[in-house]
Order: structure tokens, then sequence, then C-alpha cells
């Protein structure tokens, strides 16, 4: 019997062209992200030269005066971006993988760029996290929905009834063709990553791979329930594809919605302006107050005083800088708490859409969601204060440039060492796999 179903579903040429179709698809989506891989990896290494030249530029310009020197370098970060990030570009075609800063003030640096919630744009890349969240289904769907009916329609569902004692192993062999089909082309596509991205296959690939191999599950789940109602063919079909919709488009936009609504981000904004109001207002403020604030800061550098009287002094100049940063601190940590709570609001989400679930597991294990760009955010406020503290001094005291060994001011790397919660990953797709199958169960005990 499983031979004939066998032979019976490889010989629909529908079914073998949606097979290719998807392929196909998948294929476009590696291309897609291989091209994205390569560019970032081309981007940081000119960026690793562009530093090189600019430092050797601006020191031979200016070694005599070591503040106007450090004013014009820039020194870059990059966020490690793993391979798998062509699989799931996530944020990563908004958010730069690399960002140069100056040792002058920071926040207006590192919000040049961006002020909207970057999870408004979680959908929309052709990667391979998009074939699957999107176009698995689909084809599911039109593999699935008329297993029954269309027996029924046929008028053959009762001579099968009577032939075969075992009617739901004669449904169920069906769906694991089915599922077996499909699961071929989606482990095909990423036996393909692995040798023409050159992914390693390790623990997190392994996580990946699993994730999304549980989506699959979780559909062919859906499509066992809703044809075991016994329904005509197009009543299973528009059931199916409303679920689709629902799941990808009117609940998660719905959903994004409210989001904003409860938690409204300003302070993105905020925190430059302010920063900028306290930079333009420190040239007219006196010198002294703000050299003590900095002071208070760093007590290390208390030594370095500043006359009021004094028309020019890099000493003011990059505290003023740093202080104007302090300023607007509040409404940056705001700005990224929020951020945060957005994100974790996405991920209750996920916990009852297994599509958006899917996304965001397959972005943070390839590290191209939120958590990474906020952490990311994180790691380069550190760089940047590594960099002033390892410079005050040598600005403070003028020393001359020639004395600085530039070669140790490499582009340097920020590599996100978040942990991936192994329970929260899998066991949203355990619960709703398991809640079909139970409902279908209780549907297929009424056939006939």
């Amino acid at each position: 019997m499983n031979h004939y179903l066998y032979k019976q579903f490889y010989r629909n040429k529908a079914y073998l062209i949606s097979l290719l179709i998807l392929l196909f698809a998948g294929l476009s989506s590696l291309y897609t992200g291989k091209k994205f891989l390569d560019r970032n990896e081309d981007i940081i290494a000119k960026s690793a030269t562009y530093q090189k030249n600019s430092l050797d530029k601006n020191a031979a310009l200016h070694n005599d005066d070591i503040g106007l020197l450090l004013y014009y370098v820039k020194f870059n970060l990059v966020n490690e971006m793993p391979k798998l990030a062509a699989l799931n570009i996530g944020l990563r075609d908004l958010n730069p993988s690399i960002q140069g800063v100056t040792i002058r003030n920071l926040e207006e640096q590192k919000n040049n760029s961006d002020f909207f919630n970057p999870a408004n744009a979680a959908v929309g890349n052709f990667d391979f996290s998009f074939v699957l969240v999107f176009l698995f289904p689909l084809v599911i769907i039109a593999f699935c929905y008329n297993i029954i009916s269309e027996d029924q329609e046929k008028g053959t569902w009762k001579l099968l009834s009577v032939q075969s004692q075992k009617i739901r192993t004669l449904i169920d062999a069906k769906l694991l063709i089915r599922l077996l089909a499909v699961s071929s082309v989606y482990f095909l596509l990423l036996i393909i990553a692995v040798m023409y991205i050159k992914i390693p296959v390790d623990s997190t690939f392994a996580i990946f791979t699993l994730a999304g191999l549980l989506y699959i599950i979780f559909w062919f789940a859906l499509c066992r329930w809703i044809i075991g109602y016994q329904k005509s063919s197009s009543w299973n079909a528009l059931a199916l594809v409303i679920f689709w919709m629902g799941m990808n488009f009117i609940i998660p936009m719905t959903g994004n919605m409210v989001i904003q609504k409860l938690v409204p981000v300003k302070e993105g904004l905020q925190a430059q302006i302010e920063q900028r109001e306290g930079y333009h207002n420190k040239w007219d403020e006196a010198k002294v107050p703000t050299m003590q604030k900095f002071h208070k800061i760093y007590p290390q550098f208390s030594q370095y005083t500043v006359d009021e009287n004094v028309k020019s002094s890099y000493i003011w100049y990059y505290a003023m800088q740093h202080m104007a940063d302090v300023e607007s601190e509040k409404s940056s940590k705001q700005y990224h708490e929020k951020m945060h709570r957005r994100n974790n609001a996405a991920i209750y989400l996920g916990y009852i859409l297994p599509n958006v679930h899917t996304q965001l597991v397959q972005s943070e294990i390839a590290k191209t969601g939120m958590e990474n760009h906020l952490n990311y955010s994180e790691g380069l406020k550190n760089f940047h204060e590594k960099q002033r503290l390892f410079f005050y001094p040598s600005i403070f005291e003028n020393v001359n440039g020639k004395t600085i060994d530039w070669t140790k001011q490499t582009v340097k790397t920020f590599t996100d060492s978040a942990k991936t919660n192994l329970l929260a990953v899998f066991l949203p797709y355990i619960i709703f796999i398991s809640l079909f199958l139970i409902l279908s169960q209780i549907k297929f005990r009424k056939l006939c």
C-alpha cells in the first residue's frame, strides 16, 4: 500500500512542480544570503584598510597636535557576523555590521541613522528564513488540503473505508510521504548552504535546523487537524489559507501596532537632541563647572585643570564632549530599555505564533536580531569609553603623535556571547504540535 501511495504522489506533476519551485526559491534565497555575506565581509575588509590609511594620513599631518589628530580619526568596531546570517539576514541590512566612532561624543554618532523600531522591519528580506516561514507552508497546504476530501468528492471514500481496516493509518501514510518530500527539499537546501556558504556544522546550526524542521512539522499537524473535519476541499483550503494569512500578517501587524502603542519609543531622538543641546550650550557656559563634573566621573584626571579665561583647551573640549553624552544618558538608557521591552513583547507573541517564533529563534541564533543589535550598541559604548580613556592622557598632556604606536589601533570585533535557551526555543513547537495532533486524533476517531 505504501509503495502505491509513493507512486501516486510522485506521479502527480503538480506536486513535483511545487517541489521544484520551492527548491528554486530556496536556492535563490541562498544566493541572496551569500551575496549579502560577501558584501558585508568586503566592507569590513575595506574598513580595515580605510582606518589604517586615515590614521597614517592624519598622523602625518597632525603629529604635533594630538587633540586635532584625534578629532578626525575614527576607530571601527565590527559586529561579528556568523555564516548563518546568510540564511537569516534579519536586521543586519538595516543596522551596519561595522561602525566607526571618534573619541568625541558618542550619542550623536551612535544614532545618526536610525530612530525607528527595527522590529518593524523584521520581515522583508528574501532570505532562507523567509522562504521557510512563508513559502514552505503554502506548499504544505497545497499537498494536504484534499487528502480526505478528494476521495469523498470522487465518491471513492466509502469504498476506501470498507477496503481499508486502518483508514487513519492510510491518511497518516499520505501525510508522512508529503512530510518526507518537503523535508527532503528543506535538508537539501541546508546541505547546499553548508557547501556553498561554508556554514560550520556545529550546535548552533543544529538548533537552527531543528527549529525549521519543527516548524514544518507544525504545519503538517495543523493540516491533519483541519482535514479531520472532513469538509470539502475548498473549505479546507480556505481554512488553511486563513490560518496562513492570520499568522503571517494579520496577527503580527496587529500585535506590532499594539506594542508600539503600549511601548512608545521617543527616547532615541530625545537622547540625541539632549546631547546636541548639552554640547552646544557648553560653549556659552563656564568651563570650571564642566571640568568639576568631569573630574567627579573620572577622578584619575583631576590633575588636568582648565583656567576659566583660556579661550581654547583640548582638556575642556573633550571633557565637555563627554559631559554632553552624560546629560543624554538617561534618555539613552530609557531608549534601550524600551527596545528590550518591545523585543520581549515580540518574543511573547512568538510563543503563540510559530512563524514569528521561528523568525526570532533563527535571527537570535544567526546574531541578526534585535537582541544582537542592542548588545552591539552596548559593546560600542564600552569600546568608545575604552578608546577615550586610552587617549585622554595623551591629549591632556599634549604629547607628540609620534610617541603613539598607531599600528595597535586596528579594527576591533564585538562578539555576542548571549546564550540560547533551548527550552524556550523548542517548547512552543512541542506544545503546538502535540495540541494539533491530539485535536486531530479526536476528529480521526469519527472517520468512517
